[in-house]
């Protein structure tokens, strides 16, 4: 049996634009990993990345943002609880969370503060010991403006609260070495329950009852007052208008009434469907979090098998190696033959330690345990590594196995 590295998972969160995604592919290396390009998030689900690093496995949660164009806050709220509950009736605890926030935003409006409380309630003093407040996109500011926009996120009703609880304050500069220096900060932390995890499974709350969902309820109320006192304006608008016979401003008023009222009336759908989610709602919720998990994990059980003929094939071509193009299958079940007879499809073994080496040499150590995790396969936004303790002969052909890291 292969041996188990530790696991460590770190939430990586924000609202949309913030470069949550592009911060895990360039940290992984996993570079199919799809990235927005503005307020339309790529991320529609929880999503966990696994890669190698210092002896670990080190897992990066992906999760969908505050704020975006096609997915209601309360909706991510509860994407975002559903996937950390079930994971802690499993025993699974975050070592930590990188919060990103672009360091090129100008102002913290009302949106932006209303984020960051979320945040606070979603993990409780105790978990933001563990957490990083991270700016991002140093590279679109000169310096001293950067330093300057910093020092305002440190003070005040943005960050000084949660860096009065324990949160630290970083930078990622865009790069990958920039990113495990984050990474390197949270393995050492003691892994901890955010106060989400805790109140909806440790004591059976409704999502109302919890503090992120009082919150959130408080906020839609909020916004539904907010809306309504605007369509009274409006109303009093179109009055005047109609008074004085100005068919022009009558129908810009209209139009404006229309989208207050699709506000108000969406403002209101997330309020009851907040008020929905029941102890019993969220266990199905659950139960179905879990079942996709299952299914990711069978699907993360597949290898990708490579004939070692196909690796040495082309070794007049390739004197020196940093990666290399070969043909590979995807495997469900290594123990049926037939598997081993699928069309194969092009793959790149890459070398992640960065020094040129002979051919030779690479065959050589294909199959020596102690050099296995130099070697892998980025496939569908996986990351495959070589393990030559189960290479397997099939129908009298010997095939290197890479698996799902």
């Amino acid at each position: 049996m292969e041996d188990q590295k530790k696991e460590i998972i770190i939430a990586v969160m924000g609202v949309t634009g913030t470069g949550k995604s592009y911060f895990i592919r360039e940290v992984t290396g996993i570079s199919d990993i799809e990235v927005s390009s503005g307020l339309h998030s790529c991320t529609t689900e929880v999503q966990p990345y696994s890669f190698p690093y210092a002896g670990a496995k080190i897992t990066l949660v992906d999760t969908p943002g505050f704020n975006d164009t096609t997915k209601s806050d309360t909706q991510v709220l509860l994407d975002i609880s559903t996937w950390m509950s079930s994971n802690y009736r499993k025993g699974k605890l975050l070592s930590g969370i990188i919060y990103l926030h672009r360091i090129t935003d100008v102002r913290m409006d009302g949106s932006s503060v209303k984020y960051v409380k979320m945040f606070r309630k979603l993990c409780g003093p105790n978990a933001l010991q563990n957490v990083l407040l991270t700016t991002t996109q140093w590279s679109n500011v000169n310096q001293a403006q950067g330093e300057s926009r910093e020092r305002e996120l440190r003070d005040g009703m943005f960050w000084g609260g949660l860096i009065t609880e324990g949160a630290s304050v970083t930078r990622f500069m865009g790069t990958r070495e920039s990113g495990l220096e984050l990474i390197d900060k949270l393995i050492g932390y003691q892994p901890k329950p955010l106060d989400i995890q805790d109140q909806i499974v440790g004591r059976g709350m409704e999502m109302t009852e919890t503090n992120a969902g009082k919150f959130m309820n408080e906020e839609l109320v909020s916004l539904q007052e907010e809306y309504q006192r605007d369509l009274e304006d409006l109303k009093q608008e179109h009055q005047k208008a109609k008074k004085k016979k100005d068919n022009l401003r009558k129908k810009r008023l209209k139009k404006e009434r229309a989208q207050f009222q699709k506000k108000l009336e969406e403002a209101e759908a997330q309020r009851k469907y907040l008020e929905s989610l029941r102890v019993d709602m969220m266990k199905k919720l659950e139960e179905a979090e879990a079942k996709k998990q299952e299914e990711r994990e069978r699907r993360d059980r597949a290898v990708i098998a490579v004939a070692s003929e196909a690796i040495g094939g082309d070794v007049h071509f390739q004197s020196m190696f940093t990666s290399y193009s070969t043909r590979g299958r995807l495997i469900y079940d290594i123990n049926d033959v037939w598997e081993f007879a699928k069309e194969p499809f092009d793959v790149e073994i890459l070398y992640q330690s960065g020094i040129l080496s002979p051919i030779a040499l690479i065959l050589k150590t294909f199959f020596d345990p102690g050099m296995s995790d130099d070697y892998y396969i980025i496939y569908n936004q996986g990351y495959y590594q070589c393990k030559p303790s189960r290479s397997v002969e099939r129908f009298s052909e010997n095939f290197v196995i890479f698996s799902k890291f």
